[in-house]
């Protein structure tokens, strides 16, 4: 996927997983494109599992910019939580170990890294309580 900086997606995925993480039943997120967006929702229903979707908008429809109607489903499937916890963390880091904070800021010009957000999940990913 293509990911725009007109969006603070890394932020609200690490959100989004966090939220899914403590018993949210539905948390999304955008990655934009120019134009056009990808949205991944997370669904979290009774027991460890979380399903995943990512669907396709030619437009931008989570600031309600619609010209064409309907979207296009990408993928979809089903995560254990703690393993979702643990590779949004990985990738995360990952970028973190490679940018750091002002290299992410840098290239993304609108966002800073989210550092905070990325601490936040690491207790989950080892299975603790937070």
């Amino acid at each position: 996927m293509t990911v725009s900086y007109l969006h603070d997606s890394l932020r609200e995925l690490a959100n989004a997983v966090y939220a899914v993480s403590r018993g949210a039943a539905i948390s999304r997120v955008v990655f934009m494109d120019e134009p056009g967006e990808h949205q991944l929702t997370l669904t979290r229903r009774n027991g460890p599992d979380c399903h995943y979707s990512i669907r396709w908008f030619n437009d931008w429809d989570s600031w309600n910019i619609r010209t064409l109607p309907g979207s296009t489903p990408v993928f979809d499937g089903t995560v254990p939580v703690r393993q979702l916890v643990q590779q949004v963390y990985a990738a995360l880091w990952s970028l973190y170990e490679e940018f750091g904070e002002s290299g992410y800021q840098e290239l993304w010009c609108e966002h800073a890294f989210p550092l905070a957000e990325m601490q936040r999940l690491v207790g989950i990913k080892n299975g603790q309580q937070s």
